[in-house]
């Protein structure tokens, strides 16, 4: 009975010292961060470097030295680091962006992690708006969905020629799903290409001529180009003149039934296109977060490579079912990458980072859209927007875990009051976009 008191005893007291052990905090570890600009040092001080760990609940912000290198202190773990120079040269806007998302940081960390930066110069065309994620339906019940739309936008002070201008996704559809681009690792297949996938369809203007006017938009409605708001008032009116519509009538793959025009649109105003993949009703832009891009290229070239069979990528599946269309990068004019925020931890990026790199996020069904972020240092330069800006802009969902524009300028009360705005380009969605409370069309 006493040798049992005893092993009693004993593992009681083995027990209290494992309960009183206390974890040993690791000490923070100085790392460093080397941007790099085409195999060589980007000797440029004083350049932000962002770190955020694999959670998103850490940020860490350091300044590179005339070496181009930015030093911190960070708890060991895993990050994603980025940084971006903007400068103007000769009349042209330059950003230098890139990001390295494989840092891992240990106690035995000794050499710099790199940052191999990208050139982006600014473009005439951009993307300025993405509503792609609907809104509530007219009785609170469910979502409405059928009000999608894109915004270009002339980013300059000259007339831009729009005429070659074609629009396309990427696969897979959605950011979430399994995709099979990423053989092995966190590589993109075609990350050294001089392709990207382009899926379902291309399509294009069909009047012969299409200019954006200085400092100014055109809005392509994908779907329907009705107004809305008519059965649903918390959706958009895309019904107006000067809107243009994705025409699927020359498409007989899609259905009628997902298409409807306003007879207040012009003929001339109607898009066409070519489809190389099959839906049963239509374009697959969907709201659970596309890879959305823009490109250049003639028509007729756009026409033959989707009925060229020998462009097309099957890595997804069979051709005419899940094929893809090897669109040229050098094509390529804009692109913005969306996440839904309830799928970020199974999503990939599916644009390479010369094209686009890190994404936006979307909570769907509500009425919010991807609006794109202004230039604040470039916006108040213009000597015309002189007591034209409004500041103080609250339109973003930084409030309810989303995100706003951090210049802080309002654009849409500015440009209604006169000013010219000039939006980012950096080539990184996370940094060029936010997520918009309420369509910029509303």
């Amino acid at each position: 009975m006493k040798k049992l008191f005893n092993i009693i005893l004993i593992a009681g007291l083995s027990i209290l010292a494992v309960s009183c052990k206390k974890e040993i905090p690791q000490p923070p570890v100085p790392v460093s961060v080397q941007l790099q600009f085409e195999n060589a040092a980007f000797q440029v001080e004083g350049i932000t470097v962002t770190l955020t760990d694999a959670a998103g609940t850490a940020y860490f912000e350091a300044v590179t030295d005339a070496t181009g290198e930015a030093g911190f202190t960070v708890p060991a773990g895993s990050y994603t680091a980025s940084a971006v120079y903007k400068i103007t040269k000769d009349g042209e806007r330059i950003a230098y962006n890139g990001s390295n998302n494989t840092i891992v940081v240990t106690p035995d960390t000794a050499e710099p992690f790199v940052i191999n930066l990208l050139q982006v110069i600014s473009q005439q065309i951009i993307i300025k708006e993405l509503y792609n994620g609907g809104c509530v339906a007219a009785d609170e019940a469910g979502s409405y969905q059928s009000d999608q739309y894109v915004v270009l936008y002339n980013n300059s002070p000259d007339v831009a020629d729009a005429s070659n201008i074609v629009f396309a996704i990427t696969a897979p559809y959605e950011s979430y799903t399994e995709n099979a681009y990423y053989s092995s690792g966190n590589t993109l297949l075609y990350e050294h290409e001089d392709w990207i996938p382009a899926a379902g369809a291309l399509w294009w203007f069909t009047a012969e001529s299409v200019t954006i006017q200085p400092w100014s938009q055109i809005v392509v409605v994908f779907k329907k180009a009705v107004d809305h708001t008519i059965v649903n008032p918390n959706s958009v009116d895309l019904s107006k003149p000067d809107y243009y519509w994705m025409n699927n009538g020359s498409i007989t793959q899609y259905s009628r039934a997902g298409y409807e025009v306003s007879e207040n649109i012009p003929a001339s105003h109607y898009l066409t296109g070519a489809c190389f993949a099959m839906s049963p009703t239509g374009w697959p832009i969907t709201a659970g977060g596309p890879a959305f891009f823009i490109g250049k290229m003639p028509r007729d070239e756009a026409n033959a490579l989707c009925l060229d069979s020998e462009k097309y990528d099957v890595t997804l599946g069979t051709p005419m079912i899940f094929a893809q269309v090897k669109f040229p990068k050098a094509n390529v004019v804009d692109a913005v990458e969306v996440w839904t925020k309830d799928n970020e931890s199974t999503s990939h990026v599916r644009f390479p980072a010369d094209i686009n790199s890190n994404y936006v996020s979307i909570t769907t069904k509500l009425g919010y859209s991807i609006y794109r972020n202004v230039d604040k240092g470039a916006t108040e330069a213009l000597e015309e927007n002189a007591g034209k800006l409004v500041y103080g802009y609250t339109g973003g969902t930084d409030d309810i875990e989303g995100s706003t524009d951090p210049s802080g300028i309002d654009a849409e009360a500015s440009i209604a009051n006169g000013a010219h705005i000039v939006y980012s380009e950096t080539n990184d969605s996370k940094k060029d976009f936010h997520q918009r409370k309420v369509a910029s069309l509303k």
